[in-house]
């Protein structure tokens, strides 16, 4: 397996993991604001972009790249931010290897895949199934994205041709990598967790809906939660902002908030 990764900034190590799209491209208009303070650390997942994989993945398999990125930047421990999928990792990350780990954020992901959560994935897995790459990706922004930004930034003028593949999705790499969250449950471990966390949601995500982060809240007893809007996909809608909330936490010795 080969990994592809990017440093950018000096300072502190700040590990930026993202969520089901699996590219570190997805952290580039953040990274920059956050490059300013810290060491910024951005990857493609095992079997995504230009990092390889044999077999299907596994959060353990992403669990294992961000090792082994830390061990070859020779960084003993890491703050650790995770957008979505990444939060599962980044959960996972500070159960397996606390000793890698400082501070964690868990931004727009949850505790466990509820019904509401496989229900709405296994929707997302027909589309791709039934309908397509281009149907599924064009789902995934407007249920992702606010409105506004999708009419802004993302709405072609022209009609979309659905019966066109997307080339940038892999469909069964995609069905792998939901199947591989709905399979994920750690749960009853979550409250072992001493790491002083973050915790962001978006309260108009509609992909992972903010009650998902009130019930993390509950569970990790050095936690604080804030709200915030912007969709779910929030760190790309509002870079700025979202980095000026990493870097005030980073830098806080927060409590606990209920």
């Amino acid at each position: 397996m080969s990994l592809d990764y990017q440093v950018r900034g000096n300072g502190e190590p700040l590990v930026l993991i993202s969520g089901l799209g699996g590219l570190a491209a997805f952290w580039d208009k953040t990274a920059e604001y956050l490059a300013t303070q810290y060491k910024v650390i951005t990857f493609d997942h095992p079997g995504m972009g230009k990092s390889s994989l044999e077999g299907k993945p596994t959060i353990s398999g992403i669990v294992d790249a961000v090792i082994s990125i830390l061990d070859e930047l020779d960084i003993q421990s890491a703050h650790i931010l995770g957008h979505s999928t990444g939060g599962i990792v980044t959960q996972n990350l500070a159960l397996d290897h606390p000793d890698r780990v400082r501070k964690i954020i868990l931004s727009s992901t949850w505790a466990k895949p509820d019904k509401r959560f496989k229900d709405f994935f296994d929707l997302r897995q027909i589309i791709l199934e039934k309908s397509g790459t281009e149907a599924y990706s064009t789902f995934t922004k407007l249920i992702g994205y606010t409105p506004a930004w999708y009419a802004e930034h993302l709405a072609p003028t022209e009609l979309i041709d659905f019966t066109k593949a997307n080339q940038s999705i892999d469909a069964v790499m995609i069905k792998d990598r939901i199947d591989m969250l709905l399979n994920n449950n750690r749960i009853d471990e979550i409250g072992s967790l001493n790491n002083p966390a973050l915790i962001i949601g978006s309260l108009d995500d509609q992909i992972v809906p903010y009650y998902h982060s009130i019930e993390l809240n509950s569970l990790i007893k050095n936690s604080k939660v804030i709200d915030v809007t912007g969709g779910h996909f929030v760190p790309n809608v509002y870079p700025s902002k979202y980095a000026d909330i990493v870097k005030e936490f980073i830098g806080s010795n927060h409590e606990k908030n209920n």
